[in-house]
C-alpha cells in the first residue's frame, strides 16, 4: 500500500539533519509498511554487529568492498580556530570558534580521511565510499579520567544503503600525539593482518550508532567540516549525502543491525523536511552544546523557518501518536522505500525519546 504527498516545502541541506534552501518537492512516494514494517527490507541479521571486527569485515564486504587501511597522517586535519586564529593545543571545552557539537571539544589534531570503495580484487566500487576519523580526544573534565585517543570508520554504500561502523576506542598500541604539532599520528592494522584487526577494532555490540548517526550515516557541523578536500570545489573530506543538489532522503540501513531503531519523525508539508530527514537526538545533542537551529538555518536566510522547526519540536516531545500529520518513519534500504511504522514497531530503543531539558 502507498500514498502520496503533493507538497511545495522550503528545502534544507543535510548537516546532521537541520534544514536550508528551497526547493519543490512534488508526488513524495511514502510506502505504508506492512505490520512490522520491515517487509522489503535488504536481507540482513540483527548478530553481525556483535561479532569479531574481522568476521564484520568478511560479512560486509559483498556490499561495502574492504575497510580501508587507516593512516591518520594521510588524512585532512580538521582546523580549530580561537578568535580567528588557528589555534594548535586544548582551549577547553566550547573555547574555540567551531567546537565539536559533541560535548564542545576543541582539541586540535583531529583528522578525517575518504576513500572510495574496494573490492577484494582491489576494483574499485566508486558507489561506495568509506570515511575514517583520528579523534584526538579533548573531552577529559566532562568524564573524569584520561579519555583515550580514538579511531572510527564508516562504510557507506551510496545505492543501497548498507552501512557499517568500527570503533577503536583505545588504540594507544598504534597511535600517538606529535609533540610540536599536537596531530594524532600512526596507523592501524588492515583486515590483511586478521588478529591484529581483531585487537585493534571493535564491533558495535549493543551500540547503536545511529543514537547519533540517526539521520544519515555522516554527522556534519562547523569543527568536522572544517577538513576540506582540494578537489573537487573544496567539499568537506566528509560527504553530504543529502541536500538541495542530492537525494533528501537517501537509502540507510546497517548491516548486521537488523533489530536498531532506525525511526525518524516527519511532519507532512513541513519545511524541515524538504531535502533530508531530522535526526532529533542529534539534534538534542547540538542543541545541548549551545547550537540554535534558528540563528544558522536555512544559511541564506537564517530563521525564516522558525515555525516549522517548532512544529518538528512539538511533534517530538508530544510524540507522533498524538500529533496528526506527524509520523515515525524508516529509511529506505535496498528497494525498499521509506516506510512509515506505528506503535507495533518492534525495534524501538530507548534512545529515541525526547529530553525536553536539551530542546529548550
Amino acid at each position: 500500500m502507498a500514498r502520496y504527498l503533493r507538497r511545495n516545502v522550503i528545502a534544507s541541506l543535510g548537516i546532521a539533519g537541520i534544514l536550508v534552501f528551497a526547493i519543490d518537492i512534488d508526488l513524495v512516494r511514502i510506502a505504508v509498511a506492512d505490520p512490522h514494517g520491515l517487509a522489503c527490507e535488504p536481507v540482513n541479521n540483527f548478530h553481525g554487529t556483535k561479532g569479531t571486527p574481522i568476521a564484520y569485515a568478511k560479512m560486509i564486504e559483498p556490499a561495502l568492498g574492504v575497510p580501508p587501511r587507516v593512516d591518520c597522517g594521510a588524512n585532512v586535519e580538521m582546523p580549530v580556530y580561537v578568535d580567528g586564529v588557528q589555534s594548535i593545543g586544548d582551549p577547553g571545552l566550547h573555547q574555540c570558534d567551531n567546537p565539536s557539537l559533541q560535548i564542545g571539544d576543541c582539541m586540535s589534531g583531529s583528522s578525517v580521511g575518504r576513500y572510495e570503495g574496494l573490492s577484494a580484487n582491489g576494483e574499485p566500487l566508486p558507489h561506495v565510499v568509506w570515511v575514517s576519523f583520528c579523534r584526538h580526544d579533548g573531552r577529559d573534565d566532562v568524564v573524569g579520567y584520561d579519555m583515550p585517543d580514538s579511531v572510527q570508520m564508516i562504510g557507506y554504500n551510496t545505492v543501497t544503503g548498507a552501512t557499517a561502523f568500527f570503533e577503536s576506542g583505545d588504540n594507544s598500541d598504534y597511535t600517538y600525539v606529535d609533540p610540536k604539532t599536537n596531530r594524532l599520528l600512526g596507523g592501524l592494522p588492515s583486515v590483511d593482518e586478521p588478529e591484529a584487526f581483531n585487537i585493534a577494532y571493535a564491533t558495535p555490540g549493543r551500540t547503536q550508532c545511529v543514537a547519533c548517526h540517526q539521520s544519515d550515516p555522516f554527522v556534519h557541523h562547523a569543527f568536522i567540516d572544517g577538513a576540506r578536500l582540494e578537489h573537487p570545489g573544496s567539499q568537506p573530506v566528509v560527504p553530504k549525502v543529502t541536500g538541495r543538489k542530492r537525494k533528501r532522503n537517501p537509502p540507510y540501513y546497517v548491516i548486521g543491525g537488523s533489530d536498531w531503531d532506525m525511526r525518524t519523525i516527519r511532519i507532512e508539508g513541513n519545511g524541515c523536511f524538504g531535502c533530508h530527514r531530522m535526526g532529533m537526538k542529534t539534534l538534542e545533542e547540538f542543541v545541548g552544546d549551545g547550537w540554535d537551529p534558528n540563528k544558522h538555518m536555512p544559511p541564506k536566510d537564517p530563521g525564516s523557518l522558525a515555525e516549522d522547526y517548532e512544529e518538528v519540536v512539538q511533534c517530538w516531545l508530544d510524540g507522533p501518536e498524538n500529533t496528526p500529520g506527524c509520523d515515525w518513519i524508516v529509511p529506505p534500504a535496498g528497494n525498499c522505500p521509506t516506510q512509515v511504522v506505528g506503535d507495533d514497531y518492534p525495534y524501538k530503543a530507548a534512545f529515541n525519546r525526547p529530553k525536553l531539558e536539551d530542546l529548550r
